[in-house]
């Protein structure tokens, strides 16, 4: 019997290094000694507990305390390990487990020198109980906190349990050794101690590969958050050059607006509005959302860039247009939109500021009943954020003064674009025109041209 445990120690040992070692690169060396790599500290402790089980009675059976306290000190980090999975292990409690494993050692020593068989038996068993209830009760934290481990854990650490304490019985009542020495147990307890140990293997088996497991999902995730960073930066690159793109856009065509800058930021004001107004009242919800309205507010003093290709003569004659400059005038519409969907391309084409601007600038002087220009679209054939400007760029230039004419009252204005409904302009631009009147004639008023 004596050889067979030799040999099954000696087996169980070779095993456990191979474990430490085949998984020493799931651990980094420095965390050993920290809660989360006590998993690992335990595996070698493990490892040394069977090698020094193997030995003992070669070399000494002095190594039989430290193959205990290894066997016992393993339970007790594994434990920790588990702890330390749902909550913050601290120092304060990792010197508790020191001192723990100081008085064990004490305690089995004494037990060695004036203790009986039985006695250290039962309490190296008592206290490997202890420790395995306190596994499956960090386990129970665990699944109630949605942290679920291996099933296959759980059971080998059930079965060193009732495994352990059948040992501690049989040992008493059915099977108590003849003599003292650990290594000439009857071999039915011998067995049942094999069996524990076998689940103890087991359970780092389960342990390495709930680990595997945690860190190819601990990799994913940084990949994916690196991943998520790389977006966020090339986002905030594009959203850079745009910005710089629209502040030199913007810059170019107040230079080459015959309107006052006011004009701009009236009618950007009134797009944001009229855009709300079309929302609230429950139309074109999903084409006006929180984003796009902003883009629309961005987009909208680009709307007559297009007069950088119109001559001076034309675009800063003081008083109207003949027949033939209005012509070239009109063209200002389609060089706006080709300009801006040159930079679209250029900003492959992404859904943004100056694709919804390269659609206002084509489109805002498009007539919903077909008669407007450039192209003559009719009804929504014409963009919806050129319809939205449509309105506004009308309003703004009936109420605003000119050297060829007065500004009208708000309320002439009004029931002029409410006339034209359904010909000029779409008659839900109106509808939300209507309800966001009074908005309408507070903008006018606090950025009337000085």
């Amino acid at each position: 019997m004596q050889y067979s445990n030799e040999i099954f120690f000696a087996i169980a040992a070779l095993m456990m290094w191979g474990l430490a070692v085949g998984s020493y690169p799931l651990i980094q060396a420095r965390t050993i000694t920290k809660p989360e790599g006590f998993w690992y500290a335990g595996l070698l402790l493990e490892a040394a507990s069977f090698t020094f089980f193997a030995s003992a009675s070669i070399i000494h059976l002095k190594l039989l305390t430290l193959a205990n306290i290894s066997l016992l000190a393993g339970y007790i980090y594994l434990a920790t390990y588990l702890r330390s999975l749902s909550q913050p292990v601290s120092r304060q409690f990792q010197w508790i487990v020191l001192l723990a494993l100081l008085i064990i050692g004490l305690s089995f020593e004494s037990l060695l020198q004036f203790g009986s068989f039985m006695q250290r038996v039962g309490f190296v068993i008592a206290i490997a109980d202890l420790c395995l209830a306190w596994q499956l009760w960090e386990l129970r934290r665990l699944h109630k906190s949605g942290i679920g481990l291996p099933v296959f854990l759980i059971i080998t650490i059930i079965a060193q349990f009732i495994l352990a304490t059948a040992r501690s019985i049989v040992l008493i009542y059915v099977d108590p050794p003849s003599t003292f020495h650990i290594y000439q147990e009857p071999p039915f307890t011998v067995a049942v101690r094999w069996a524990w140990f076998a689940f103890m293997i087991l359970s780092y088996v389960a342990m390495i590969g709930y680990r595997i497991n945690r860190l190819s999902a601990q990799r994913l995730q940084t990949q994916l958050e690196n991943n998520r960073l790389k977006v966020e930066l090339a986002h905030q690159r594009a959203n850079q050059i745009e910005s710089q793109l629209l502040a030199s856009l913007n810059a170019l065509a107040k230079a080459r607006d015959n309107e006052t800058g006011n004009h701009i930021i009236r009618t950007q004001n009134y797009v944001k509005n009229l855009a709300l107004g079309l929302r609230k009242l429950g139309h074109y919800t999903d084409e006006l959302s929180d984003e796009a309205i902003a883009l629309l507010f961005k987009a909208a003093p680009l709307h007559d860039i297009g007069k950088v290709g119109i001559p001076d003569n034309i675009l800063l004659k003081q008083g109207r247009l003949n027949a033939e400059e209005w012509e070239i005038m009109k063209t200002h519409a389609s060089i706006g939109e080709t300009v801006l969907t040159t930079v679209e391309h250029e900003l492959d084409g992404n859904e943004g500021v100056i694709i919804k601007a390269s659609k206002i600038a084509g489109g805002h002087h498009e007539k919903w009943d077909g008669t407007g220009y450039p192209r003559g679209l009719k009804g929504t054939d014409i963009p919806l954020p050129a319809r939205i400007m449509a309105l506004a760029d009308v309003y703004d230039a009936l109420v605003s003064e000119r050297i060829y004419k007065a500004g009208w009252s708000h309320e002439d204005a009004m029931n002029e674009i409410v006339s034209k409904k359904g010909s000029h302009f779409d008659p839900l631009v109106v509808d939300a025109f209507v309800l966001e009147a009074d908005s309408f004639l507070a903008i006018s008023r606090q950025y009337e041209d000085s």
